[in-house]
């Protein structure tokens, strides 16, 4: 009966140290993978104004750096590859919208010259990004 008897007892506290142990290791690692799912963002200081539209991101993205490297969707492309994306598109979408999205250090007569590229592949509707 003895026996028994120690079988029968209740536990009167829980060990939680390695539950503890568990999430800490849990949470080392969420914290280190954090880093690797950052989106990638390009460097570019937009110019500041009082007043921006609230639809830009309902449409197309089209950057273009300082130094003159082109980006659609995030994706660096060349002045041909945006044409033949862009007219794609316009055919799909006749009334697309477009933001360009240029560095405010960027000559204005780069700035134009893109714009006339775009407007040469079918997209009419063009916003420039800014800050606000």
């Amino acid at each position: 009966m003895a026996a028994s008897s120690s079988q029968d007892e209740e536990i009167g506290s829980i060990n939680i140290t390695p539950m503890v142990d568990v999430i800490l290791v849990l949470l080392v690692i969420f914290m280190v993978t954090a880093n690797f799912l950052k989106k990638e963002s390009l460097n570019i200081n937009l110019p500041k104004v009082q007043a921006s539209d609230p639809n830009v991101a309902e449409s197309t993205q089209v950057a273009i750096t300082k130094t003159g490297v082109i980006f659609l969707e995030g994706q660096e492309t060349t002045i041909s590859s945006l044409i033949r994306n862009l007219e794609r598109d316009a055919k799909i979408r006749p009334n697309m919208r477009l933001t360009l999205s240029a560095d405010e250090t960027l000559p204005y007569g780069k700035i134009t010259e893109l714009m006339g590229v775009i407007r040469k592949a079918g997209v009419t509707k063009i916003a420039l990004s800014v800050k606000k």
